[in-house]
């Protein structure tokens, strides 16, 4: 049985998601935002579950601001795609300036296009969309019919682009990909409500 748990975080509400293969007692974080280590410990108590990576879908500092302290609490690696790296080794808040303070995050390896993220014998393939930002992906586990897509889709919307590193060109091809994906496939993203492909069929026609 897989478990999935929604834990936002500060200061952003973002969306964090503990995912358990409960037989296999293995679970995974997907983001890491601010202040949710109790939440995430009393989760992982409950599942009878050991965290055995962070993978953070993009390099954005509400994604990323509560990696240092989930790594002190699970001791598990993180991981992102190679083109934000940077990101989390040299966090910043621009082009904002906002009163946190942010602590460098060593990326333990870098996912690419097609790698796979296993959870007990469920299996998540990496899918690069960038526009958002260049290193964006998403999870995509097509036998259980899940997407977990960080900020490149939302319920309704999409990533905003304006920001450093952000393509409308590429968040438009990002999101024509990810609307050729099944209809019925339960969307979990970085911010706000589940959603569906097919209640998003907007996409096709960026």
């Amino acid at each position: 049985m897989l478990t999935i748990q929604v834990i936002p975080g500060a200061p952003l509400e973002t969306n964090c998601y503990f995912v358990a293969d409960d037989e296999a007692g293995e679970a995974i974080l997907i983001d890491a935002p601010w202040q949710i280590v109790g939440e995430v410990t009393r989760w992982a108590e409950r599942s009878r579950a050991t965290v055995k990576l962070i993978v953070c879908t993009h390099g954005h500092w509400d994604h990323t601001m509560g990696a240092h302290e989930l790594i002190a609490a699970t001791q598990a690696p993180v991981t992102c795609h190679a083109l934000d790296g940077d990101m989390l080794a040299h966090p910043s808040f621009a082009p904002f300036n906002l009163p946190f303070e942010l602590k460098a995050v060593t990326v333990d390896h870098f996912l690419e296009e097609g790698d796979i993220v296993a959870v007990g014998r469920h299996r998540f393939s990496v899918m690069h969309t960038p526009g958002h930002t260049p290193g964006c992906i998403c999870l995509y586990n097509a036998d259980d019919g899940l997407l977990f897509s960080g900020d490149t889709l939302f319920a309704g919307a999409c990533g905003r682009m304006d920001l450093p590193g952000g393509s409308q060109a590429q968040m438009a091809n990002s999101l024509r990909r990810l609307s050729t994906l099944p209809a019925e496939t339960v969307v979990y993203p970085g911010h706000g409500e589940d959603t569906t492909i097919g209640a998003e069929s907007w996409m096709a026609r960026e």
